[in-house]
């Protein structure tokens, strides 16, 4: 049986304020995370275990996010590809454009 909760923290120690939703087995052991930022509600980080993958996890803790509030995907420039067919797949919103100056964003035509 799998357990998903939820916490606030940052991620992995870099001071950021983000919801976490994550999915437990049985045993405690962490199988997949969904880190979404507390000021945007964008999705900063899903994560599933290797050997867990194609279960539909990554769906799960999207679903119980967006239950909860509304999530929104990153740019799609801030994607990786994996990133990228998750939004595809589960579809919902993406957030509204915000000032930003990483690599992705400056070479975007205005």
């Amino acid at each position: 049986m799998l357990t998903i909760t939820t916490r606030t923290g940052d991620y992995y120690g870099d001071g950021s304020s983000n919801h976490i939703w994550e999915t437990h087995d049985a045993d405690g052991q962490l199988i997949a995370e969904l880190y979404v930022s507390t000021d945007r509600h964008e999705i900063m980080n899903i994560w599933v275990d290797e050997d867990h993958r194609g279960e539909g996890h990554a769906r799960a803790l999207y679903e119980a996010a967006t239950d909860q509030m509304d999530i929104f995907h990153a740019p799609e420039g801030h994607r990786t590809p994996e990133g990228n067919a998750f939004a595809e797949a589960v579809g919902g919103p993406t957030v509204a454009p915000y000032p930003c100056d990483c690599h992705a964003c400056d070479t975007l035509e205005n």
